[in-house]
Parts: structure tokens; sequence; C-alpha cells
């Protein structure tokens, strides 16, 4: 007979998959509990949930949501970051954390139904912040039309010159 917190448990999970979307998975063994704490506060802070959960409850949630299988992955002590679209800020969280913590590390990530090892993780997480990227492609695109401007301004100037200067010259 199941009991009836790991229905909960699991209905809990799966709500926290549908809403969320992106998990990235890591092992947590022989980290103190006050660490896990900070570690916990500074991924709410971003708008992300960290969670110790079970093996099986969370192959079952994966299941009922249609996830990719990760089961292979789902083995010893596992804590699950869930968020939405803020993935490049809390996997600096976790890279920064890693380095503070030698035992810590990613098993791997699910971002939009597609796993991702823990190396490629690390690579998103060593990519500029959203709002970084954006400036430079808008710099990028606003370059060119920012020289065409200085360029007409220097011809419409030496133009203003010539002028001045045969008016000064048919003046005298």
């Amino acid at each position: 007979m199941v009991k009836q917190y790991k229905v909960d448990e699991v209905a809990s999970l799966v709500k926290k998959l549908q809403d969320k979307g992106n998990i990235i998975l890591t092992n947590y063994s022989g980290i103190k509990v006050k660490s896990l704490a900070e570690l916990r506060r500074k991924i709410r802070d971003k708008g992300g949930e960290y969670k110790v959960v079970k093996n099986n409850l969370f192959k079952r949630a994966i299941s009922e949501v249609g996830a990719v299988a990760i089961d292979e992955h789902l083995k010893g002590p596992i804590g699950v970051v869930f968020m939405k679209d803020e993935v490049g800020d809390i996997a600096k969280v976790l890279r920064d954390f890693a380095k503070e913590q030698d035992k810590f590390a990613f098993s791997l990530g699910l971002l939009d139904n597609v796993v991702y090892s823990a190396e490629q993780v690390k690579r998103i997480a060593d990519l500029p912040s959203r709002e970084v990227l954006l400036s430079q492609v808008l710099s990028l695109v606003n370059g060119p039309g920012t020289k065409i401007a200085i360029g007409i301004n220097q011809i419409m100037a030496s133009l203003a010159r010539g002028i001045n200067a045969v008016a000064e010259k048919n003046a005298q």
C-alpha cells in the first residue's frame, strides 16, 4: 500500500516540474546543513528553488510529467534546483558554491526537456548574463549606424567649412 506522504511528495514534485520546467541535479553529499541553507537562500533570491529529493519519488514525478528519462543519474543523495528562465544566473550560483565546497558537484541539467552534462551546465554558468549579452548584440547592431552618422556629420561639416571659405574669399 502506497503511503499518502509519498503520493503528496510526488504530486508536489510534479507541480514544481510543470511550473518551473528546468532542473539541475546536484550531489550534496558531505555538505554542512548551514552551507546548504545559504545555497538555498541564494537560489531563492535568483527565482529558483533547491530541494533534496528521494530518488524513487523523483523518478515517478519525472515519468508523470513525461520528461526525458534520467534514471541512470538518480543515484545517491540528490539535490534538485527547480527554475524557470533564470538558468544562467542560478548556474553561476551553483558554480560559485562548488568552488567553495569541494564535495559539491553538478550531475546534469534538464533544460527544456534536453539533457545537458555537468560540463555543459558549467559552460552555461560561464556565459555572460542575459543583460550583458543583449548589450553586446545591441552594440554590434548599433555600431554601423553610428559610424554612418559620424561619417555623414563629417561630410556635412566639411561642406559647411568649404562653403564658408568660398564665401569669405568672395567677400574680399
